[in-house]
């Protein structure tokens, strides 16, 4: 088997894979060495929210408040004759098209923490039956184990979705923010025009109470998008870490704990392996650490998918290659990044097996990834 050589950044992929099947739908990487194997194509889970949602996580969100809804517009007789009068007409017809905005904006606030709350509590569901089965430990490689683990990562892609629709609505909020600023000056403004009469200046301040009051409540809808925007950026982020540590539980069949742990600072299992033991084995891709920021995954996306498209049931060795006991950790903290990035891709944490050597040929800190 050909020896490909490439060198890598540590990033890990959006984890949009949930089944093996998913590390296929990438594609478009070009790659070195002989085709290995056909691509595998299996639909992910589907993402669906359940309904009653479930009690909202911790990680989401501290409060799960609804957002104030803006006041309805006033309904005024009056029709100014004036020039002011006109503008008092012009300016309603205007704070009813903002109003209705955010009202609109606000339905959807709610129905998005909704969606969020129900795929937290379903990843958070899935995630508890794997710590418990770990805890007190299982078979390595247990399949309901991975079928729940496909569960949760199905969910946690819903919950980046649930993301990208926050930010959306925070971008439209803003703009309605915007907008009913400006109307708002523009009718105080409207106070120092000549030609009013008294009731023009009545209902300009009627007008002008209104208008204040959607304010604050497109502001407060705002700083409450926000504020979840933020949890939830936090808890995609730290639940993506923590698939990766459960895929290697799943693997070894009991707890699996890494630097990376939440409150744990216990170091990566990875098993020490004499380098006889790879010595009549062609790696599938070597990964050189001998700079920052080396982008590795499109090749290595590319072995992998080829390695399984000729023998689907392939188990990889993931090696931490140091030149000597001072490189070890560095080795082998490249090591659980190019695993980070397997399982990102859609790669059954059951698949890998981490191991760890020493080679004199190494002249930096090298990942080799071997096909059984």
């Amino acid at each position: 088997m050909t020896v490909d050589r490439v060198t890598a950044k540590s990033g890990v992929n959006a984890s949009r894979g949930v089944v093996l099947a998913a590390l296929f739908a990438l594609g478009g990487c070009s790659f070195a060495s002989d085709a290995l194997f056909p691509s595998f194509n299996a639909d992910a889970p589907a993402s669906t929210a359940a309904a009653p949602p479930p009690p909202p996580s911790a990680d989401v969100s501290e409060t799960m408040l609804a957002a104030p809804a803006p006041s309805p517009v006033t309904t005024r007789p009056y029709t100014g004759t004036t020039v002011v009068g006109q503008r008092v007409a012009q300016f309603r017809g205007e704070y009813e098209q903002v109003r209705n905005n955010a009202a609109t904006r606000n339905a959807q606030f709610t129905n998005v923490r909704a969606q969020t709350v129900a795929n937290a509590g379903a990843y958070n569901a899935a995630v508890g039956v794997i710590r418990s089965r770990l805890q007190i430990g299982t078979t390595p490689g247990n399949p309901e184990l991975l079928a729940q683990w496909q569960e949760a990562q199905a969910r946690l892609t819903a919950s980046d979705g649930d993301l990208a629709s926050m930010n959306q609505l925070s971008s439209q909020v803003a703009a309605d923010a915007g907008s009913v600023a400006y109307l708002l000056d523009s009718v105080r403004s409207a106070f120092t025009l000549s030609g009013a009469v008294d009731e023009d200046h009545r209902q300009l301040r009627m007008l002008e109470d209104e208008i204040a009051q959607t304010n604050i409540t497109i502001d407060r809808l705002l700083q409450s998008l926000n504020n979840d925007i933020a949890r939830q950026q936090q808890f995609v982020t730290n639940e993506r870490n923590s698939l990766v540590e459960l895929a290697a539980g799943i693997n070894v069949g009991g707890m699996y704990q890494t630097g990376m742990s939440r409150g744990a600072a216990a170091p990566a299992r990875v098993a020490a392996a004499p380098t006889a033991s790879f010595a009549d084995r062609k790696p599938l891709v070597v990964i050189r650490f001998d700079k920052p920021d080396v982008a590795y995954e499109p090749a290595l996306y590319q072995a992998l998918s080829r390695a399984l498209e000729r023998r689907p049931d392939a188990v990889f060795d993931l090696v931490a290659v140091s030149s000597s006991s001072a490189g070890s950790a560095t080795a082998r903290r490249n090591a659980e990044g190019v695993m980070r990035s397997m399982t990102s891709m859609g790669l059954p944490g059951d698949r890998v097996i981490m191991a760890s050597m020493s080679s004199a040929a190494a002249t930096s800190p090298e990942v080799h990834v071997y096909v059984r």
